[in-house]
């Protein structure tokens, strides 16, 4: 027979238990979840409930609770949570074109493009919704701004393919709103995670190969495991679609020629990881990747045309009758690494002050140092890399970081279809580029933050007797929910 004490202090605990479970009434639901389930532990530790009778409490709590959340909100039950976010970004964009610049028009004939500077005030706007259901799925929708580009028009594309930025301008006009991601996410555990629609992109390579804008579409996978306690190991893959076609005429590397149509265009991507915490202080992360396409000569040469308007470097298929030319195979190998290490402190900084140095090396193996038509480079112009330097965070108010970065990108190192396109010369991103990269961010507070880019970049390639050089600067304020 239990005593009638302790029978008297079980009811208690349960009572004070179901008090705590009532909280969805006037609590936020990460703050119930933390009240209860903090004050059933600390029943357990004193004795007044046991191990099972605490998981039982529990339970009954999360049944009722996904009860109370269904009818109020009038979501399904089998909606476990429903979150909104987003951000606003208003920024300053200035091109600055070195004075001496020359071409495509020949020396020693001003090329008045490449000389002229050029101020954009710009903002940018997402709301993403996240559902969160039964059976480990997960269902999430992004709206963001942008703007259709005169180019992007004329071949029936939606908005830009790097950029949710809107250039203010047009005496006032109502501005466009666009499906950023659109996704659906199964993680039935720990180790595994498989998504697909449009998607933020899950390969840890940098913007030297992929812009951190860019939305593929399509399905990724991702499988980690722990390699005891200090490492784990992960393998990523993505299979993207690029172009589907009914229409399109397959190319060769040098020309277009008449083929087979319905070849659509993907993109296979893949990435080996590990993740090192070598002590409290020191960390590592290593990865080896690459990607190739299927079917890039069936890709349409519109596409290119369209990429041409904003992005440098050599296409993956060349457009007849037009300056877009230089094609290549793409397949690079692709490898990185980062090494991180904490400080117990630094001036004007909340607590430990992260050091990390990071590298990125990639190759092109598919790339031709053969003479062809149209090709206006020597060699393969298939290599390139990222070197970089990040000290700091701000994650946390008041707390602040900046980083370094030395890029190079040849011509045909990488596809320019997925590259930053802020970082490059003559007011377009893409590929044949190098320079400096400096940036620095700020926490205002907990929802501002604070920052500037600094460009500094040429082309490589370019013509005897010609020069492309210029400067870019960002300020950017942003507020997020």
């Amino acid at each position: 027979m239990i005593p009638k004490t302790n029978r008297w202090s079980r009811n208690l605990g349960r009572t004070s238990f179901a008090l705590a479970v009532l909280a969805p009434a006037i609590l936020p639901t990460a703050l119930r979840a933390q009240s209860g389930d903090a004050l059933v532990d600390k029943l357990v530790q004193k004795g007044i409930l046991t191990v099972d009778e605490a998981q039982d409490l529990k339970a009954e709590a999360d049944k009722d609770f996904k009860a109370a959340y269904s009818m109020k909100s009038g979501m399904p039950d089998w909606v476990s949570s429903f979150k909104i976010n987003g951000s606003f970004r208003g920024r300053y964009d200035g091109f600055y074109e070195n004075g001496n610049n020359y071409g495509p028009k020949p020396a020693p004939e001003a090329n008045t493009f490449a000389n002229a500077d050029r101020t954009q005030l710009r903002y940018r706007l997402l709301l993403g919704m996240t559902a969160t259901l039964e059976d480990h799925f997960e269902i999430g929708i992004r709206l963001g701004s942008g703007q259709i580009g005169s180019a992007l028009a004329a071949q029936g594309i939606g908005g830009a393919i790097f950029s949710q930025n809107q250039t203010l301008g047009s005496d006032g006009t109502a501005k466009s709103v666009f499906i950023d991601a659109a996704y659906a996410k199964w993680t039935p555990n720990e180790h595994l995670q498989v998504q697909i629609g449009k998607m933020d992109n899950q390969l840890w390579f940098t913007d030297a190969i992929i812009d951190p804008d860019y939305q593929p579409e399509g399905a990724q996978e991702r499988v980690s495991f722990n390699l005891g306690e200090k490492h784990q190991i992960g393998l990523t893959a993505g299979q993207w679609v690029i172009g589907e076609n009914n229409s399109a005429n397959r190319q060769s590397p040098a020309a277009a020629t008449t083929g087979s149509v319905n070849n659509d265009v993907y993109l296979f991507l893949n990435q080996l990881d590990l993740k090192s915490q070598w002590t409290k202080k020191i960390s590592t992360r290593f990865a080896a990747g690459n990607y190739a396409f299927k079917n890039q000569y069936a890709m349409a040469p519109s596409l290119e045309t369209t990429l041409s308007t904003f992005q440098n470097g050599t296409p993956a298929v060349n457009v007849p009758g037009s300056s877009v030319v230089g094609a290549q195979h793409f397949n690079p190998l692709i490898g990185r690494g980062e090494f991180t290490y904490l400080l117990d402190s630094f001036p004007l900084f909340q607590g430990e002050f992260p050091l990390t140095f990071g590298a990125e090396y990639f190759w092109n193996p598919g790339a031709s140092d053969a003479a062809f038509t149209g090709k206006n480079y020597s060699g393969r112009g298939n290599e390139g890399y990222n070197l970089g330097l990040l000290v700091g965070s701000a994650k946390k108010k008041h707390n602040w970081q900046l980083s370094y970065n030395f890029k190079t990108i040849e011509t045909a190192a990488t596809w320019r279809g997925m590259v930053d396109d802020d970082f490059g010369f003559n007011e377009r991103g893409g590929t044949d580029v190098r320079g400096h990269l400096v940036r620095g961010v700020y926490r205002v507070y907990d929802s501002m933050t604070c920052g500037f880019s600094f460009f500094h970049t040429e082309q490589i390639s370019n013509p005897p007797g010609t020069q492309s050089k210029q400067d870019r600067i960002f300020v950017d304020l942003v507020w997020s929910f």
